[in-house]
C-alpha cells in the first residue's frame, strides 16, 4: 500500500495585511504572558516608532458614541484590573485590549496608581480605552534594562526598613532613595519594629537620613508607637510603601488603614521574610489619601540612575570631594583623596562612603 505523502510544514499561517504587516510589528498588541517578568499584571506593549501611526491618538468614533468613564487602578490580579471610579462608587474590573492606548511603551503597560479610561457598557470585565500619562512613578530594573513600574502617580515613597528582624540594611535603603528621586517622588523613611531594638541603637540608624532633611518616622506596627504621627503626615496624599521582605509593610498598613492584611512571620536563619504581598494594592486612608502596598523584594536594581540623583543623597561626600587633588578621584583611599581624609576625621561615615562607591560604580560615573 502506498504511503500518503506528508504535508510540508505545519498549520497554514494566516497572511497579515495592512500597516502592521508592513511595519513588521503587531500594532498596539498587549502580551500578558511576557516571560521576562513573573510579576502579576506585567503587560508588555509590542510597539515601535515605525507603527506609531497605526493606533488612534485620541478617542475613536466608537468611543464617542458610548459612555467612557475614568478611574484609578487599585489592584492587578493576572489579567484583571480593579479600578476605582473617579466619581466614587464600587470598583469595577477592566482588561487591556489590543486597541488600548498606552503612552509609555518602554515600561509595563499598567501599574497600580495609573489613571485609566474604560467603556462603561456591557458586562465586566470592561474594556480599557486608554492609560493616561504618569505624573510620577516608582520603578526598578529587572532582567536587563526594562523598566518595571511598581506604582504610579503618587506623592510620597515611604521606604520601610526595620531596626531588627530583618536587620537594618542602609545600603538597600540608599538604593530605594535614589530610585525614588529619579521617579519624581518625595522620599519618607520609616523605621519599623523599634520595639525589638534598644533606644540607643535606633537614632544612629536614622541620623544620616535626618541630616539629609528627609522625613523620618520611628514606629512599631506591633505596639502602635509612632503610628499617629505617620498617619497625620500622610493624610490627604498618596503614598507607596516599599521595602525588603519581612519589614512589616502589611502590618504597618493595617495600623494605618484599619484593614486586615495578610502577614506571615519572618522565617529562616538568614532573617529573610516571606513575600506576603504578591502584587501592589491601593488602600484608602481613613481621613483622606491613599496608601499602596507593594511586594517585598530582596534585591533592587536601579532604573535609569544618574550622578545628579546620587549626589543629592550624598551631599557630605560631594562637599568633601571638592578638596580632592584629582578631579576624577574615585575616593578609594588613593593619595590626595579628601573624602578618605574626611572619613578618618569622622566628618564622613565609612558606611556612607562604601554605599556611595558601590552605587557610583553601578551607575558608571
Amino acid at each position: 500500500m502506498a504511503k500518503k505523502p506528508k504535508r510540508s510544514g505545519g498549520k497554514r499561517k494566516r497572511r497579515q495585511t495592512g500597516a502592521s504587516a508592513q511595519s513588521g510589528f503587531a500594532a498596539g498588541r498587549v502580551r500578558a504572558d511576557d516571560d521576562r517578568d513573573e510579576e502579576p499584571g506585567h503587560h508588555r506593549i509590542l510597539r515601535g516608532g515605525r507603527n506609531r501611526e497605526t493606533l488612534a491618538e485620541g478617542p475613536t468614533r466608537g468611543e464617542l458614541e458610548v459612555e467612557v468613564r475614568e478611574g484609578r487602578v487599585a489592584g492587578i490580579r493576572a489579567a484583571d484590573l480593579v479600578v476605582e471610579p473617579k466619581e466614587g462608587g464600587e470598583p469595577v474590573v477592566c482588561r487591556l485590549r489590543k486597541s488600548t492606548r498606552v503612552p509609555h511603551p518602554e515600561a509595563n503597560a499598567v501599574a497600580v496608581g495609573d489613571w485609566v479610561r474604560w467603556i462603561a457598557e456591557g458586562e465586566p470585565p470592561f474594556v480599557l480605552t486608554e492609560v493616561l500619562p504618569r505624573r510620577t512613578r516608582l520603578a526598578r530594573t529587572r532582567r536587563g534594562r526594562d523598566e518595571q513600574v511598581i506604582a504610579a502617580n503618587v506623592d510620597y515613597a515611604v521606604v520601610v526598613t526595620t531596626a531588627a528582624e530583618p536587620p537594618f540594611k542602609p545600603r538597600l535603603v540608599d538604593r530605594y532613595l535614589i530610585s525614588v528621586g529619579g521617579g519624581g517622588l518625595e522620599p519618607v523613611l520609616v523605621l519599623n519594629k523599634i520595639d525589638l531594638a534598644d533606644l540607643d541603637e535606633i537614632e544612629p540608624m536614622v541620623a544620616p537620613y535626618r541630616r539629609l532633611g528627609l522625613p523620618v518616622f520611628a514606629v512599631s506596627a506591633q505596639t502602635g508607637e509612632g503610628i499617629d504621627a505617620l498617619l497625620g503626615f500622610l493624610t490627604g496624599r498618596t503614598a507607596v510603601f516599599s521595602g525588603q521582605s519581612g519589614v512589616g509593610k502589611s502590618s504597618l498598613l493595617h495600623r494605618l488603614t484599619g484593614r486586615e492584611l495578610e502577614t506571615q512571620e519572618v522565617y529562616g536563619k538568614l532573617g529573610k521574610g516571606r513575600h506576603t504581598t504578591s502584587s501592589s494594592t491601593l488602600y484608602d486612608l481613613p481621613a483622606g489619601g491613599a496608601a499602596i502596598d507593594t511586594p517585598g523584594i530582596r534585591s533592587f536594581a536601579l532604573h535609569d540612575p544618574n550622578l545628579e540623583t546620587l549626589h543629592a543623597f550624598f551631599p557630605e561626600i560631594v562637599e568633601a570631594s571638592a578638596a580632592c587633588r584629582f578631579a576624577n578621584c574615585r575616593h578609594s583611599g588613593d593619595g590626595g583623596c579628601a573624602v578618605s581624609e574626611a572619613v578618618g576625621k569622622g566628618k564622613v561615615e565609612a558606611g556612607r562612603l562604601e554605599s556611595y562607591r558601590i552605587l557610583r560604580e553601578e551607575i558608571g560615573g
